[in-house]
């Protein structure tokens, strides 16, 4: 009743699937349990979790066992999830906590130093390499920028106006209270130019451009597009992350513009509907508390939450490994870091301009 070990690739492709699934029910016919090598399984996608469990079923159907030999790590975890259960062989215990801590901390590492080699490559290209042949589209810019900044303008402005909205109407019944409602011009103004108008336009094109940079770029690595372009002598990088890098860097700063405006527009509206303020008043304080240093710092953020935005994205787009299921959990992980990145890049010149 001994059956040989099946040894399991690195990766379960359908070719994979179809000749251990052809094999396995050889096996079974023989009235023979399956043993399955899968030291070297180092990933594990939704086809490869159906194979299993659909044959750990059949085999139990039949009487017989299909057993692991050596799985663990996330294709062991996968596959638990999928069974709500233990995975048919037993394997090791899990990692520890400083393990895992450990692991993380060096995949972070990892991944910011591609970002500082992405930010290296970019500039380069983009200054002394200018006239270097470089495998970009003629137009594609254009095309980045229409798709990635001018369509983001309406949801900019419309969550923009709101937030003023609210801010001003919040802030200026505090004022009032001290006959200082006046100075509401001040607040919203400083507000949504230094602040609120970087951080609310680059968490929005993080959601929503970073996101689809991220998908693009996955499921042109997933489906070997990227590694064509490398058969055929043409950087990835040059073809795929230069267009969008120039794109974001010139059509963040206007929808920053944008946003601080509609916001102070917003708070004009509220001082004359509920405070009574003149808009020739309001608009005089304010010219008299907006000062240079305070649009620089607006144009510092946003095209430095523009290129974070940009490389994180890229990152996780090329970097990623599996199936379509891995298209997913890199647009996830693109969003929650690109939006950690920004929260945080923004307490860093807090610290800058402010201390």
């Amino acid at each position: 009743m001994a059956s040989a070990t099946l040894k399991l690739p690195a990766r379960l492709s359908p070719g994979d699937v179809t000749s251990l699934s052809r094999k396995a029910q050889a096996l079974l016919h023989d009235g023979k349990d399956v043993h399955f090598d899968c030291t070297a399984l180092a990933r594990l996608d939704s086809l490869g979790v159906a194979f299993l469990t659909s044959l750990h079923k059949e085999a139990e159907d039949k009487g017989r066992k299909l057993v692991l030999h050596g799985i663990g790590g996330e294709p062991g975890q996968m596959l638990a999830r999928a069974t709500e259960g233990k995975p048919p062989a037993a394997s090791g215990s899990g990692p520890r906590l400083a393990e895992r801590v450990g692991a993380g901390a060096y995949a972070l590492m990892r991944e910011w130093k591609t970002v500082l080699l992405l930010l290296s490559e970019a500039i380069y290209h983009s200054t002394l390499g200018w006239r270097k042949p470089k495998t970009v589209l003629r137009g594609e810019t254009v095309v980045q920028m229409l798709r990635l900044g001018s369509t983001a303008l309406a949801i900019v402005l419309l969550l923009s106006s709101l937030i003023g909205f609210t801010l001003a109407l919040q802030s200026g019944l505090q004022l009032e209270k001290y006959g200082a409602a006046i100075f509401l011009a001040d607040g919203i103004g400083i507000s949504m130019i230094t602040e609120i108008g970087p951080l609310m336009t680059a968490i929005i094109l993080a959601g929503r451009s970073g996101s689809a940079i991220t998908a693009e770029l996955a499921t042109m690595t997933v489906q070997e597009e990227v590694a064509a372009l490398r058969s055929m002598a043409a950087n990835p990088l040059q073809f795929l992350m230069l267009p969008r890098f120039w794109a974001l860097t010139v059509t963040q700063p206007l929808l920053t513009v944008a946003s601080a405006l509609s916001g102070i527009f917003s708070g004009l509206v509220v001082a004359l509907l509920f405070f009574n303020i003149s808009p020739q008043a309001f608009l005089n304080q304010l010219q008299g508390s907006i000062e240079i240093r305070y649009v620089v710092q607006m144009f510092v953020k946003a095209v430095t939450f523009a290129w974070l935005i940009v490389f994180i994205a890229t990152v996780k787009g090329l970097g990623v490994r599996g199936g379509a299921d891995a298209v997913g959990r890199a647009t996830t992980a693109c969003v929650v870091t690109c939006i950690f990145a920004i929260v945080l890049a923004d307490a860093l010149f807090s610290f800058i301009f402010y201390l």
